[in-house]
């Protein structure tokens, strides 16, 4: 089991629509059924209550990497990208277990310049490990 949780973000209708309004020459063919849900692995949780405040601290950051995937010019993103408007915008499953059958280590394929590149904030750098001191 990892010790992570999962969410199961799906498009909802005013997606599309701000999809179809911006200049985006598929827009005009592009359905819900074609969006298609993304899944998303978030920090660990064990009960609705953190389900939410774990949300909360994502949302921005997922509602960035679903704008990203139909359209990378960040002018025309919605300026309101907070967790009203996304739950506005994407239907949300919760998944507190998440097993690992596959064989091998998870490997994350974006390179360097591309992992965060329209994140709200790159993620945190962590301080280096302290050296033990001689005995």
């Amino acid at each position: 089991m990892l010790n992570r949780s999962a969410l199961i973000v799906r498009p909802k209708k005013p997606f599309c629509d701000w999809l179809r309004a911006v200049d985006y020459d598929d827009a005009p063919e592009v359905t819900l059924d074609q969006m298609g849900p993304t899944l998303y692995l978030v920090p660990d949780y064990e009960d609705p209550a953190d389900a939410e405040r774990v949300l909360k601290k994502v949302c921005e950051e997922i509602f960035c990497r679903e704008l990203e995937g139909w359209y990378t010019d960040v002018e025309v993103w919605p300026k309101d990208r907070s967790l009203k408007v996304f739950k506005q915008w994407f239907d949300v499953q919760h998944y507190e277990v998440v097993e690992d059958v596959g064989r091998g280590p998870i490997e994350n394929d974006e390179g360097p310049d591309e992992r965060h590149r329209f994140s709200p904030a790159p993620p945190p750098r962590r301080p280096p490990p302290r050296k033990k001191p001689r005995a």
